[in-house]
């Protein structure tokens, strides 16, 4: 073949294989940390496609449930029993991006999680926690599951930024006293309520 075919040629090709690669057309899901963008940081919902933002930790737990019929988006959290650790980030977590950070820092906040028992084995008890950084943390908070969604709360005092921007952590796990639990939730939302204190 000449040389004035094959190049061409070649480069139509590797184009094609290109275009191919990045799927433009594609639907391109959320992921990474929750960030407010143009919307307001100190009142943050992470719900439907958002809730792909969620990561799993050091386990295999998280399944998000696509939308079916009147059904929204939900994230399914799954714990074995075996599963024991305290840090939120080894576990099913949201990472807030330094925007939400920024806003949400030295101040009281409120998280609300509206989720559900589900599953074969469902969950009767979930638990969370909110992270600033390893010395400050809410604790993990407890609350009694049903089979309906519901809104649970707890507020939390954050500590002063410092001299430096990161990230926070909310992570929420079902209660596993035995074999496994599974829990539903389907949204979160993050917002404060005092204003910032300089």
């Amino acid at each position: 073949m000449r040389d004035r075919l094959f190049f061409p040629l070649a480069f139509i090709l590797a184009s094609t294989f290109i275009f191919l690669a990045l799927q433009p057309f594609a639907e391109r899901l959320p992921s990474g940390p929750v960030s407010a963008g143009v919307g307001n940081a100190e009142d943050a919902t992470v719900r439907d496609a958002n809730l792909y933002r969620f990561q799993p930790g050091e386990f295999e737990s998280i399944s998000i449930l696509p939308a079916s019929g009147e059904q929204p988006v939900l994230a399914r959290l799954t714990r074995p029993a075996s599963e024991d650790y305290l840090d939120p980030r080894r576990g099913p977590h949201l990472i807030l991006a330094e925007d939400i950070e920024f806003a949400m820092g030295n101040r009281q906040i409120q998280i609300d999680i509206e989720a559900r028992s589900a599953g074969d084995f469902a969950a009767s008890q979930f638990e969370a926690n909110y992270l600033v950084k390893p010395e400050f943390e809410s604790g993990w908070r407890t609350f009694n599951l049903t089979p309906e969604f519901a809104t649970y709360s707890f507020t939390y005092e954050t500590p002063e930024l410092g001299n430096s921007f990161g990230n926070d952590f909310l992570g929420i796990r079902p209660v596993a006293p035995d074999k496994r639990r599974v829990m539903e939730v389907r949204s979160v939302r993050i917002h404060t309520l005092t204003p910032k204190a300089f």
